[in-house]
């Protein structure tokens, strides 16, 4: 039962999760400095190498949860019941995640506006691929609940037939 198309889904979700490591979310950039938001926090680009300006150690704990409870979801194929349960938490966890993100990328916004003098001129903003991949996990996650119902009514319907 894992070759099931539900578990190619929550793969994905897993999958997805994981190039968030590798990703930023943002781009920030004035005349002077560039800054991108990256999982593990916000960091300042300089020709000395990344500075660490804070660091947001939950929103990657958050995500390593993420990943793991996805593979815990997979491997629950036998009951499909609480397959579906496990997996309507899990997106309960990824609307969690995408929230602690948002906070996390007005919070980084808001530290640099104080953090930049007057001389500085405005940042501009560069959304990253990182700020997509939480929403594309969700949508694979309600397409892998959509599959173990579909299989549950198949099996429903099996056993009618006997």
């Amino acid at each position: 039962m894992i070759q099931r198309i539900q578990s190619v889904y929550l793969l994905l979700v897993m999958v997805c999760q994981g190039i968030l490591f590798a990703t930023s979310l943002a781009t920030f950039s004035s005349y002077e400095n560039s800054y991108y938001l990256g999982l593990t926090g916000l960091y300042k680009l300089s020709s000395a190498g990344e500075e660490l300006l804070f660091n947001s150690y939950a929103l990657m704990a958050f995500n390593i949860l993420i990943i793991v409870y996805s593979a815990v979801v997979i491997f629950s194929f036998k009951n499909r019941k609480k397959q579906v349960r496990l997996a309507g938490f899990n997106i309960i966890l990824l609307c969690g995640f995408i929230l602690l993100m948002f906070f996390g990328f007005d919070n980084a916004k808001s530290f640099l506006n104080i953090s930049s003098t007057a001389q500085t001129a405005e940042l501009s903003t560069t959304y990253g691929i990182g700020m997509m991949l939480p929403l594309l996990s969700l949508i694979f996650c309600l397409l892998a609940i959509r599959g173990i119902r579909k299989d549950e009514e198949l099996v429903r319907s099996a056993d009618r037939i006997r």
